[in-house]
């Protein structure tokens, strides 16, 4: 589905999530076939639209009007009054001719309770749909985080499992973090060495300095809604540590000068990351729990 992204959002990040983009304006159909939409006539077949219509019985053409817009693709599945409610799937493609589908629960014709979606470039949103919009718990939204372009991490099983436990530490306040979940004796070379070690405690490290964000939407967000929101942070110590931080939510005071004075975080493995000047560097990944920054010092 369409995402709607923020300033400072990495080239290869954006060029990855638009692709995933499910539609503004719509022009989608069934493959091998021909719709006409705004007198305009497009002929679409694709490898992807082959196997998601596989299996899909007596499916039809119809237009869903979706809280991001309307869509045009063929459905498969439970009706009532000739619309989509019960269990059903819906092919579509975005305006770049990307395709998608929708498989799971409806309710008069909108995705509603329990589904999954999965684009043409093999990202997948998985969990409950309300009026539409994907809203994921805290394991499915970072198992998305790590499908962006450039995330070349992967959750290590600690962290996968007090990701899926502890819903509200992500985000949480530094105070409401018990104490006897934050280690500080891990530090950045003991995850280096061997990542999968770590997961199940968080970690706390202070005055780090950005060298690039970026602020998204992980899906259509007509409301704003903060929990529809990430921030993705690349972030140094003066003692040459990176560190990328993948955080649920907004920081709206976050800025390129902004100095992190402390991050609270699970490690959720490491990454290598080539820069601008072709050195590769190794980051370790956090999903972060609360975030503080240096207050702006004023003249």
């Amino acid at each position: 589905m369409k995402k709607y992204f923020a300033a400072f959002f990495s080239t290869m990040l954006i060029l990855a999530l638009s692709a995933c983009n499910n539609v503004e304006t719509s022009m989608q159909n069934t493959a091998n076939n021909t719709i006409q939409n705004d007198d305009i006539q497009t002929n679409i077949t694709s490898d992807f639209a082959t196997q998601a219509q596989k299996n899909m019985e007596n499916a039809t053409e119809i237009t869903l009007d979706c809280a991001f817009g309307k869509m045009t693709g063929i459905y498969s599945g439970e009706t009532k009054n000739n619309i989509p409610h019960g269990k059903g799937k819906f092919v579509s493609q975005n305006q770049n001719q990307r395709g998608w589908y929708y498989e799971g629960d409806f309710v008069e014709g909108h995705f509603e309770g329990t589904g999954k979606t999965v684009f043409e470039n093999g990202q997948i949103q998985q969990g409950t749909y309300i009026k539409d919009i994907w809203h994921p718990n805290t394991i499915q939204f970072f198992e998305f985080m790590q499908t962006l372009p450039g995330s070349d991490f992967i959750i290590n099983q600690k962290a996968r499992t007090i990701l899926t436990a502890e819903k509200n530490y992500f985000p949480a306040q530094y105070s409401e973090i018990p104490s006897n979940l934050i280690d500080k004796n891990i530090h950045y070379e003991d995850i280096i060495k061997n990542s999968d070690e770590y997961g199940d405690k968080f970690i706390s490290i202070s005055d780090l300095a950005i060298s690039t964000f970026s602020t998204f939407s992980i899906t259509e967000n007509p409301e704003g809604l903060t929990e529809l929101r990430g921030v993705y942070i690349e972030a140094f110590s003066d003692k040459g540590e990176n560190y990328a931080l993948y955080y649920r939510g907004n920081i709206e005071e976050l800025k390129e000068t902004s100095i992190i004075e402390t991050s609270v975080g699970i490690p959720l493995g490491t990454m290598n990351k080539t820069d601008s000047s072709g050195t590769e560097k190794t980051y370790v990944v956090l999903a972060v729990s609360n975030i503080s920054l240096q207050p702006e010092k004023t003249e």
